[in-house]
């Protein structure tokens, strides 16, 4: 290679390049190389070593290569220490330096890779002290580095985060002023009428020193490396390219508030938006070098204070805001600054070459917006406008909703004055789409012949592309993460100009969870002073590695690195797709383009690159510590316990029936090909099974009377051909010792199940069991759901005992309220069992009841046909109680009465009035209309057919009165079976389920936590992790135990949270000695690498599919069997039935009535036929089914 003369004078100077490392080799015997240093290579490595081995000549050939191109020089000399030996010295010249002399390649710094490998870059070496052998790794660069080497999990980092410590010295006078009075606690935030806690105050403050001026930090690709002769080099290992100066990148303008769920993430983010209210954006500096606009004549003073107070970004708004709450008139300086609001013009693309005249056009101008973009989840909008409405003093911050399709957004002129547009997820998205459906707004209303874009085929072109805003607020933002393709909320953000960015979000990907979550799911120990503290450290030691898991097994080893993999991936989304954060959205295929994947993501047994995974957090994401909260904030004590009840009669017979199931298809299929439900191939129908048989804990209906024969007559059938046949287990496929004796068992658990007339019954009529004493002697038979026995409780369904409530209630004042009782039994139970007939499909006008599907037969002609794989139907679909809180007519009357006096005299959205209007209502205290003497009087709920439901009606009944209630249940069915014993007990609930509107959701939500009328909320479990707030519950109970330890613990955060008052309480209910019972005790023993494993289906885990595969019945007492009394579940006190409910004939009450809406939100009246229509009658144990004898419960 030739060199023109600044070329040889660049690469003759050694202070270009870099001590890199040195080598050490045997001496060649005919070497005359001596013991001053010499520029020399390629002469000492192929002097007489042509036996050197592939790895050596590879080496070589690399360092030749890099001798040629000028990137490398070599000095040699005999070693003094070793005169058997050469030292070789190596210089390297960075990448940084000589960029117009020597030409670069990506492919080349591969040489550089291959030479550090064995590079030693000790002080020792480079001074020849010490003696190394070729290919020795004892020193080199890459085992100095495996020592700094980090393999902490994504959770242990996440939650060893130091805690924001904000500043107020930043450049930005404005911002500095904001910063100190959010971190100066006597200093009240204008606007705010709520009081920070410190930690609070800290968080708000480092959103805004983040926003404005953030951090240079060094290239996270880059790593510190100390040279041989000292000094610092800075060094890519994974492209193998060093550099002599360090590379910087600004951190992003954001990032992401993940504070632990509860303590207050919205009231943060409002604090920030108050403290910066009327601050403006930063013009882009591609757009910021435009000439000014010269004025046709000289303005006046008050325009040219006004065009320098825009162009210095001086936030005059909340000046002028202030000044006029004082009594001063300030409109003519408003109007001239509204005037000379700042702006940009983004110039048009280059026109491509062309032979026509080139054309002009004009360039895009954005407008400057002070305001705050806040995006929203649809079911958190109503959270939003509670969190603005209690913590925001009024006409503090002007807010735009859109959470609807239907509203028109206001033009560009009128967006700029808001402080805070608050719009939901869809919406955005619509708003944003290429193809949205929105209509451009008329310009021209008052013209009759308008021809304006409102009404043509022009696309619709949202105003918020046109402005750029201050900031943009994501609510639960982890769902913008979709790693390796864009979804529609990226794309739509894409066209946003926004200023800074944020992401609110408690746990941004699985992996990024509190440990506080964590220590909810434990129970707590009495006594132990410093419990909590003591299970941080445990969790957080427990939980720390993440690849090399020493002491679990390898396939929950790759379990777990696969998750952490797609956490990665997720938070990388949010980091290129987001926050914009260089230099990991740099351009693919650029000049400096850095592969999130090859640089963060860990290797195949858990490493990566040191420190740069905990550096990227430290730099995005805003939380503090527990041990930092506890200094400024005490959560009111969170109690957590596992009640274990013993099973009765019923709860025995649902498990065993489930367990007779896997037991005759275990020993019929003989454990062999896909007739074995635990075979791969039939995991689906294995799920869905054990999630049936896990609801079974609570309460089942749904096996047939046609099932539970054909199982007993396929397995007697099978015991009848291998006595026959002489053989054995042994001799069986994977038939185990006493196989055949556990088929007999079987055989007797499901006679016992047919000839139980209860049993039947409650399967038969898909019906909840009730039991109970002193009912009408002379209409008893008439209500019976089985066999009346004289002296024993009457077993009559919920649905049944609600519609005799409502009749006796609603003739409380006849001379004989139970006069006609017996007749309405008879015709009520006439038609439920009529309806449970076998009707053609096509001819019934009313479809009450439909066989369930049948499974197509098995390979196997002696395999048993299994209906218990099937989903269960829908037993109901009303989400909110029909009856007035309990209590007698007069005062249900006085109630109604103070309620609609309120709704006349008070203006609609006043909540209070209402709230306090019930609340004085629920004290009077009514005369029972009922004679002391009446067996009406005595009629009592003495018990149910479930365990675990007469232990939540004790608790409910004691506690409604002076707590709220929330209950998490897992399969709609439960919320049915409780939904119906609470309408009987006259207690008013709500059921939140994913079915809900979304306007509904919210409605549910405000009304529990606002008002006294519902006192019980039901809410399923997986809908429960999406930043709900509902403090205002103090007892939790979970009728089933989560299989998901994450889903649980963000469920107890629901209520365990900042604005709860009391202490929380929360009861997981378990049948004690059951499969149940052992399952919970399994997830409880499990590491957090084996839940990830596990995460989708239980059966992962192989202890868990041991237990069920091993699964044993249940002993079941034969005195039992017809003993109405000890089949039942007794109630510890007995509740009254007769009397309790608010009269009047069923479907007067409006269950709307109560319903408090969240400010801005349309009424739900308008909305309900829309809402049902559609639903049509469910299957089993249909809706229309239980409306014809007097209780049916809406989905909405």
């Amino acid at each position: 290679m030739s060199f023109t003369t600044p070329h040889v004078e660049f690469l003759r100077d050694l202070g270009n390049y870099l001590p890199l490392g040195s080598l050490t080799f045997p001496l060649d015997p005919t070497s005359t190389l001596g013991h001053d240093w010499e520029e020399s290579y390629p002469e000492v490595v192929y002097s007489g070593h042509g036996a050197l081995d592939h790895e050596a000549k590879n080496l070589h050939r690399s360092v030749w290569a890099l001798l040629c191109l000028g990137w490398l020089r070599a000095f040699a000399r005999r070693n003094p220490q070793d005169h058997g030996q050469i030292h070789v010295r190596f210089y390297v010249l960075p990448a940084d330096v000589g960029g117009r002399y020597v030409e670069r390649s990506d492919k080349n710094w591969e040489h550089l890779k291959k030479l550090v490998k064995y590079l030693d870059v000790s002080k020792e070496a480079w001074e020849g002290t010490t003696d190394l052998k070729l290919l020795s790794h004892k020193n080199t660069l890459l085992a100095h580095q495996s020592c700094l080497e980090h393999h902490d999990s994504l959770f242990y980092i996440f939650n060893t985060l130091l805690s924001p410590k904000p500043s107020s010295a930043v450049s930005c006078q404005f911002s500095s002023h904001a910063i100190s009075s959010l971190l100066d606690e006597s200093e009240e935030i204008p606007g705010l009428r709520t009081d920070l806690y410190a930690y609070q105050r800290r968080s708000a403050a480092m959103m805004i020193m983040r926003e404005v001026q953030p951090t240079r930090a060094l290239d996270p690709r880059l790593e510190a490396v100390e040279c041989p002769t000292g000094g610092t080099f800075f060094y890519d290992r994974t492209s193998g390219v060093v550099f002599r100066y360090p590379r910087y990148y600004e951190e992003a303008k954001g990032g992401i508030l993940a504070e632990t769920m509860g303590l207050g993430k919205t009231l943060i983010s409002l604090a920030a938006i108050l403290a910066t209210k009327g601050h403006w954006p930063s013009i882009p500096p591609e757009h910021s070098v435009q000439e000014r606009q010269i004025r046709p004549r000289v303005g006046s003073l008050m325009d040219m204070a006004a065009a320098t107070a825009s162009r210095e970004k001086i936030p005059w708004r909340s000046y002028l805001g202030r000044m006029s709450s004082s009594g001063e008139e300030l409109n003519n300086c408003q109007q001239v600054l509204e005037q000379n609001v700042p702006s940009y013009v983004i110039s048009p693309p280059e026109a491509r070459h062309s032979r026509r005249p080139k054309t002009v056009r004009p360039g895009k101008v954005i407008g400057l917006c002070t305001a705050t973009l806040i995006i929203v989840p649809q079911n958190l909008s109503s959270h939003w406008r509670n969190e603005i409405a209690t913590h925001i003093e009024k006409n503090a911050l002007k807010v735009l909703y859109v959470d609807n399709l239907d509203m028109v957004l206001p033009p560009v002129k009128d967006l700029q004055l808001y402080d805070v547009i608050l719009m939901s997820k869809g919406r955005f998205e619509e708003e944003m789409s290429l193809t949205s459906n929105l209509k451009n707004p008329c310009i021209c209303a008052d013209n009759e012949r308008c021809r304006c874009s409102a009404h043509s085929n022009v696309l619709y072109s949202s105003p918020l592309a046109d402005l750029h805003f201050l900031r943009i607020i994501v609510d639960e933002g982890h769902d913008f993460s979709s790693f390796g393709r864009k979804n529609n909320a990226v794309f739509a953000l894409q066209k946003l100009h926004v200023d800074r960015r944020w992401i609110v979000s408690g746990t941004p990907s699985s992996g990024l969870l509190g440990i506080e979550a964590s220590t909810a799911t434990l129970e707590t120990l009495s006594g132990v002073s410093d419990h909590d503290s003591l299970l941080v450290k445990e969790i957080l030691e427990s939980r720390r590695n993440s690849g090399v898991y020493l002491q679990v097994e390898p396939d929950v080893q790759r379990s777990a690195l696969l998750q952490e993999r797609k956490d990665l991936e997720k938070l990388g989304s949010i980091v290129t797709d987001f926050l914009n954060l260089q230099p990991w959205s740099n351009t693919r295929g650029g000049k400096d383009a850095a592969s999130w994947r090859q640089y963060i993501m860990p290797s195949e047994n858990g490493q990566r690159k040191p420190k740069s995974l905990a550096n990227v957090l430290e730099s995005l994401v805003i939380r503090h510590r527990a041990e930092d909260i506890e200094k400024d904030i005490k959560l009111p004590p969170l109690h957590n316990r596992t009640v274990y009840l013993e099973s009765k009669w019923h709860d025995k017979l649902s498990l065993n029936l489930f367990i007779m199931t896997l037991a005759v298809n275990a020993v019929t299929s003989e454990r062999v090909d896909q007739d074995y439900m635990f075979h791969p191939k039939n995991r689906a129908s294995l799920n869905q099974l054990i999630t049936n048989l896990r609801y079974s804990g609570f309460y089942w209906t749904a096996f047939t009377r046609e099932e539970t024969t054909q199982s007993i007559e396929v397995s007697r059938k099978y015991l009848e051909n291998k006595s026959t046949s002489g053989q054995t287990e042994e001799s069986c496929g994977n038939l185990r010792p006493g196989d055949f004796e556990f088929l007999r068992r079987a055989i007797q658990v499901g006679s016992t199940a047919l000839g139980c007339p209860s049993s039947t019954a409650f399967s038969a009529a898909h019906e909840l069991g009730l039991y109970v004493d002193d009912f009408p002697e002379d209409a008893r038979q008439a209500w019976s759901l089985s066999k009346n026995t004289p002296g024993a409780p009457l077993i009559v369904g919920a649905a049944q005992m609600f519609k005799a409530q409502h009749f006796v209630d609603s003739h409380l004042y006849a001379p004989d309220p139970a006069s006609g009782l017996a007749a309405l039994g008879k015709s009520t139970m006439d038609k439920l069992w009529q309806s449970l007939q076998p009707k053609p499909a096509k001819t019934s006008k009313n479809p009450d009841f439909t066989v369930p599907p049948q499974q197509s037969p098995q390979k196997r002609g002696d395999a048993p046909i299994l209906t218990s794989i099937q989903k269960p139907a829908t037993l109901g679909k009303r989400t909110i109680s029909r009856t007035k809180s309990n209590g007698s007519p007069q005062k249900a009357s006085s109630q109604e009465t103070a309620v609609s006096k309120v709704r006349e005299t008070t203006p609609s959205g006043q909540k209070p009035a209402l709230k306090s209007a019930l609340k004085s209502s629920s004290r009077t205290q009514p005369v029972d209309p009922i004679d002391s003497s009446s067996i009406l009087c005595k009629t009592r709920l003495s018990g149910t057919a479930s365990a675990k439901l007469s232990y939540l009606l004790d608790r409910i009944t004691i506690l409604h009165e002076s707590e709220k209630i929330l209950i998490f249940y897992e399969g709609d069915n439960i919320a049915f079976y409780i939904a119906q014993t609470l309408e009987v007990l006259g207690i008013q609930f709500l059921i939140y389920t994913g079915s809900l509107s979304a306007v509904r959701k919210s409605t549910y939500i405000a009304t529990f936590n606002t008002t006294e009328t519902f006192r019980v909320l039901l809410m399923d479990v997986h809908q429960a992790a999406h930043g709900l707030h509902i403090a205002a519950a103090s007892r939790v109970f979970f009728v089933n135990p989560v299989w998901q330890p994450t889903v649980e613990a963000q469920a107890i955060k629901r209520a365990h949270r900042i604005g709860q008052q009391r202490p929380v309480y929360v009861e997981t209910l378990v049948l004690k000695d059951t499969l149940e019972d052992r399952m919970l005790k399994r997830r409880k023993s499990m590491s957090a690498q084996e839940h990830h494993k596990a995460e989708k289906s239980l059966l992962d885990d192989d202890v868990m599919e041991k237990l069920i595969e091993d699964a044993d019945f249940i002993p079941l007492k034969p005195e039992e069997m017809h003993d109405i009394r000890k089949q039942m579940a007794p109630l510890k006190k007995p509740q009254r039935l007769f009397g309790r409910l608010s009269g009047g004939v069923e479907g007067r009450h409006d269950p709307d009535k109560d319903l408090v809406f969240p400010e801005g939100m349309p009424s739900l009246n308008r909305k309900r036929k829309a809402e049902t229509k559609g639903v049509g009658a469910s299957t089993g144990s249909p809706a229309s089914k239980q409306k014809k004898v007097g209780f049916g419960i809406r989905w909405f």
